[in-house]
């Protein structure tokens, strides 16, 4: 192809090539036919969604490494897809957005702009697993486990949740495009999540 390329139009088509490694079974074997341990993405993504097989795919990924995944990968991702969707619906019926500061907002703004900052550097050095794994673990331990429950016990208010959650759905799209633009839609009702602002 780069060589095509080069004959017909004088120019390499890319700069850059991103490789990653075989996929293999959840044991660390190569998938094969024969040795029926073939994983189907068609398959898996009929049973657990798109979502989850593109963030297993990825999650703690490294260039020219091989990753090994299984069915308990996918399962774990479509768990992440149910919580973004739970976390969402907890915040869209949570309507006082006019309400005052409170106490825990000014470390919850600071940390979620880390965040946003630590998942562009990581993007940008094409550290695209770590990326994936430092979103999922923030979202999961982080945003579901701190910030509600801190806004539970009225530490947080609505706004900054509501502010967090955009973000950290902006920062999931690259890798669950389909439930984090569902949710940004419950969430804002506006435009389309592509077409957002990365947030910085």
């Amino acid at each position: 192809m780069l060589l095509l390329a080069i004959y017909l139009t004088g120019k390499s088509p890319f700069s850059e090539v991103y490789l990653h490694g075989l996929v293999r079974d959840q044991h660390g074997k190569k998938m094969s036919k024969s040795k029926g341990n073939v994983v189907n993405p068609l398959d898996m993504v009929a049973k657990y969604g798109a979502d989850a097989v593109r963030m297993a795919l990825v999650i703690r990924s490294t260039p020219g490494i091989d990753k090994s995944v299984g069915e308990r990968d996918f399962l774990a991702m479509r768990n992440l897809t149910n919580k973004i969707w739970n976390a969402t619906r907890y915040v869209v019926q949570q309507t006082t957005l006019d309400s005052p500061a409170l106490p825990g907002d000014k470390a919850v703004c600071k940390k979620f702009a880390q965040l946003a900052k630590q998942t562009t550097t990581l993007l940008i050095k094409r550290k695209i697993g770590v990326a994936a794994d430092t979103i999922y673990n923030q979202f999961w331990h982080w945003f579901c486990d701190e910030c509600i429950e801190s806004h539970k016990q009225n530490k947080l208010s609505t706004r900054c949740l509501r502010a967090t959650l955009q973000t950290l759905l902006q920062l999931l799209h690259p890798f669950m495009p389909f439930v984090t633009e569902t949710c940004w839609q419950e969430l804002s009702g506006e435009s389309l999540l592509i077409e957002s602002t990365w947030p910085s």
